[in-house]
């Protein structure tokens, strides 16, 4: 199916899937709705740091040596995708200090990115740009870029490209490498969900990206993040099933995937949701307007708070040794977020 026939329809399934639960899915899940555990020990709250310069929503997010960076992202209205409403601006604050947000050099109009931290900077990877006017027919198209900022020059600095144009990927480091999972290629008329993936050492300036098992899947607007050493795939949008709460986990070591426990929740659960493992947990904040956490000895998610309003479209990043934080997204009701909320572990 052509992208733009897609892209018009996803905010129509979103509302539906909101409003009802189908009698059956491809995803088979509990459509209860789950309730926190017996003793939550996650405090969500929203904090007193300076909001975000600006509304956004499929952004680049990541914290590296104490500073949080926000890159590109969606400003506009849901669905409607034009160069005005992508941003290009890049941002940071010092979580030490969180004085103000101070803007760095910028880059090209990207949504749908990844930005990781490595070492005291950050990396961005993929993202699509739209080329039309706002108001015209989309005409968009994603991106392969890869890129580094250099903090003592100022700068952008290029590394090698993606092997494919992707957006609406997700991406995970561990170590000095970075893996690139799911997404899909626009490219105007048409579409290609991407059933590679890919990592590449950003310890060598000559690198290249080399291939990693295929995956079991072809998923975007999922979620990977490290954890115990593996990278969790969480959720997202199938490519022929709708959305997902499955999690896939994939071994660096072995370049071997299995797959783990599904979050708790209807199929839409997964989609566009944000996780970090902090404290040897691994957490997920849900488009449900909760955070769930992974139990790994009993092999299950379990939701150990509930926030209001929901996010979705948003990235969670470290703050303190205790603490993360909810960065930007939308919901459906509300609209977007520019306050920052903090997710708190209690009485660990």
């Amino acid at each position: 199916m052509h992208h733009k026939y897609q892209i018009a329809l996803l905010f129509f399934t979103v509302a539906s899937l909101l409003i009802q639960t189908p009698a059956s899915s491809a995803d088979e899940t509990d459509s209860a709705s789950p309730q926190p555990t017996s003793s939550p020990k996650i405090q969500v709250t929203t904090t007193d740091l300076p909001e975000l310069p600006l509304e956004l929503t499929s952004f680049g997010g990541a914290v590296a040596n104490g500073t949080l960076f926000i890159y590109g992202g969606h400003s506009g209205t849901a669905h409607s995708y034009s160069t005005a409403e992508q941003s290009d601006e890049f941002w940071s604050l010092d979580l030490n200090a969180p004085q103000k947000w101070k803007q760095l050099p910028s880059g090209p109009r990207l949504q749908g990115l990844v930005m990781l931290p490595y070492k005291n900077s950050v990396v961005r990877v993929g993202g699509f740009t739209a080329l039309n006017a706002e108001g015209e027919e989309h005409d968009l198209h994603s991106q392969k870029g890869v890129s580094r900022f250099d903090m003592a020059k100022n700068r952008w600095v290029d590394l090698a490209p993606l092997p494919e144009p992707r957006s609406s990927l997700s991406a995970a480091i561990a170590g000095d490498r970075i893996f690139v999972i799911g997404g899909w290629a626009l490219n105007g008329e048409e579409t290609e969900w991407h059933g590679t993936a890919w990592k590449l050492d950003l310890a060598d300036p000559k690198a290249v990206w080399q291939p990693l098992a295929k995956p079991p899947f072809k998923r975007r607007a999922l979620f990977a993040t490290t954890h115990d050493g593996k990278i969790h795939v969480i959720g997202g949008m199938n490519s022929d099933g709708g959305p997902t709460t499955r999690t896939d986990v994939y071994d660096p070591k072995s370049d071997r995937w299995s797959e783990g426990p599904k979050l708790q929740g209807k199929p839409l659960t997964g989609f566009g949701s944000a996780a970090h493992s902090l404290g040897g947990r691994l957490y997920v904040s849900t488009i449900d307007g909760n955070v769930q956490r992974l139990n790994q000895a009993e092999k299950k998610w379990e939701v150990v708070s509930e926030y209001d309003p929901a996010r979705f479209f948003h990235v969670m990043v470290p703050w303190t040794e205790t603490k993360m934080l909810l960065v930007g997204g939308a919901n459906m009701s509300v609209g977007k977020f520019t306050d920052l909320d903090s997710v708190e572990i209690v009485n660990e």
